[in-house]
């Protein structure tokens, strides 16, 4: 048992770089899917009948989680900086960018019990929960679970997305950095699906064809849209 444990306080960083995707089995056999920019702190080994934590330093993670009942009841938790969302056995979905102001976790199967330092929310499949860091509250809506994973299956999913949210995505996942000549684009509204696959400029050259940018201009690793 002793070995257990000094190995259970043993852990493994795994960092994602911009442009990225890696997905890892944990020792319990979870299975962890992390989107591009982002860091996941793990043990290298878990102690059954002791809480399984790992940590999302920060980005994107999608969590497969072996249940509890293969491993002596013991729950699994996900920390983050502002949160932390303990399950049983169930599927979801955490994105804490450390450039955006919001906490999203996304529930796809099971059940989930999302906390900050005040509040405590349970949430049901196809349920999101919101946590911001401006004040103590945990929102909770409904959304199409399909848009907010579908980072997994290769794929940019932009429903009624401001402009200057989906180039923080494209930002991520091409490495270049996105500026507006008029911050005023930024907020125009896009749909749309695009593949992961396709190059940067043509994704940039679609928006521009259906009339939501006039134009774009890079200079070495910057995008200037007009």
């Amino acid at each position: 048992m002793q070995t257990e444990n000094l190995q259970a306080i043993a852990n493994n960083l795994l960092t994602i770089p911009r442009g990225g995707q890696f997905f890892v089995q944990l020792a319990d056999s979870t299975k962890v899917w992390l989107n591009s920019e982002s860091q996941l702190k793990y043990p290298v080994a878990f102690v059954d009948g002791q809480t399984r934590q790992v940590e999302l330093v920060y980005g994107e993670a999608y969590f497969e989680v072996s249940p509890s009942t293969k491993h002596k009841g013991s729950r699994f938790k996900v920390k983050t900086e502002n949160q932390n969302v303990e399950v049983i056995g169930t599927e979801f979905n955490i994105k804490a960018y450390r450039d955006e102001s919001a906490i999203y976790t996304t529930l796809v199967k099971g059940v989930v019990a999302v906390s900050n330092t005040s509040k405590k929310q349970i949430l049901t499949p196809n349920q999101q929960s919101k946590i911001t860091e401006y004040n103590g509250n945990i929102n909770v809506s409904e959304v199409d679970v399909y848009n907010e994973i579908s980072w997994r299956k290769g794929l940019f999913v932009f429903k009624g997305m401001p402009l200057k949210d989906i180039a923080r995505v494209l930002s991520r996942w091409y490495d270049v950095d996105i500026v507006f000549a008029d911050p005023a684009l930024g907020n125009v509204k896009f749909n749309g699906v695009l593949n992961k696959n396709q190059k940067l400029e043509d994704i940039l050259t679609t928006i521009k064809n259906i009339n939501f940018i006039n134009a774009y201009e890079k200079k070495d690793n910057k995008i200037i849209i007009k």
